[in-house]
């Protein structure tokens, strides 16, 4: 058993060390800024003093703060229900389709997944263009809401929100479903059949077999995407910088607009540690309750 474990813990140790490689030193270094007074005159004078937790008391007493917080958990509440349920769907047609139909939505899924996220922003910005975009004018034929022929899309909150939402749902989806149609491979098929021939319909068959034995991989990819939704920073940036008035700030935007647009580093730095303690907080409680219920070991 000992030899066992040793040789686990030497296979992971060159993954462990690259990590700590890649990541140690930044990390330290954003810890340490913020605790410091750094600023656009520290740029040109080198003295960023200590101010202990300063950066911190300023940011959480910011009220801010908690609006872009609540922001941030709304979108990704809405965001990873919308992927996590729509990548099911698409993962049990995927199982159930033809060999030709399977192929052609394996082929789209990976097409979309392996776009870069930039050029999906500015593609999806172009769509939704006032003057020229492609939804304008689609919208406008189908007279379905009207003439939207110069309708900014990006200039109200909620339409600019939800536009952002589902580029984010789109770009994810790829992901979501084609791990969960590669785990309903492995799902031995006699247990559909068994409940078939004891007569369970569709939705009872989803909830008491595929669901379950899914389980560990739907949690892990919660987790994910969870964290990949806070983080998201180029669909925002691309899309909104914001905007409008800050209705689409969330934390990573807080956090760049902080350090970059208002030149105050510490306090960013600040808000980026805080973001890493909360969603290192949720991934440790959500886990180890998936391990309580026995759906990781």
């Amino acid at each position: 058993m000992r030899a066992d474990r040793r040789l686990a813990y030497a296979l992971i140790a060159p993954a462990v060390l690259i990590l700590l490689a890649i990541l140690a030193y930044p990390m330290a270094r954003l810890i340490l800024l913020s605790f410091q007074r750094f600023d656009s005159r520290s740029l040109f004078t080198g003295e960023a003093p200590l101010v202990g937790f300063d950066n911190y008391t300023r940011v959480l007493t910011d009220p801010q703060f908690w609006e872009v917080l609540a922001r941030t958990a709304g979108v990704t509440i809405v965001t990873v229900l919308a992927v996590m349920v729509a990548g099911f769907a698409l993962a049990q047609l995927l199982r159930k389709a033809a060999g030709w139909a399977r192929v052609t939505l394996l082929v789209g899924l990976v097409l979309i997944w392996a776009m870069p996220m930039v050029s999906s922003a500015i593609i999806w910005q172009w769509m939704f263009q006032p003057q020229y975009g492609v939804m304008n004018w689609i919208l406008t034929r189908l007279v379905i809401f009207g003439d939207l022929s110069a309708h900014n899309w990006f200039g109200n909150t909620f339409e600019a929100l939800t536009i952002i939402i589902v580029m984010v749902v789109w770009k994810g989806l790829p992901f979501v479903a084609l791990t969960l149609y590669a785990g309903m491979t492995q799902i031995p098929e006699e247990l559909y059949e068994a409940a078939a021939l004891d007569g369970a319909r569709a939705g009872a068959i989803t909830r008491n077999i595929t669901v379950p034995m899914l389980a560990p991989i739907i949690g892990v990819l919660t987790t994910l995407q969870v964290i990949w939704s806070v983080n998201s920073f180029t669909p925002f940036w691309v899309l909104t910088q914001g905007g409008p008035a800050g209705g689409t700030t969330t934390l990573s935007i807080y956090a760049y607009v902080k350090a970059l647009s208002a030149n105050d580093y510490g306090a960013g730095a600040a808000i980026s540690i805080l973001t890493v303690l909360i969603l290192s907080t949720f991934a440790i409680v959500y886990v180890r309750r998936l391990s309580a219920q026995g759906e990781i070991s």
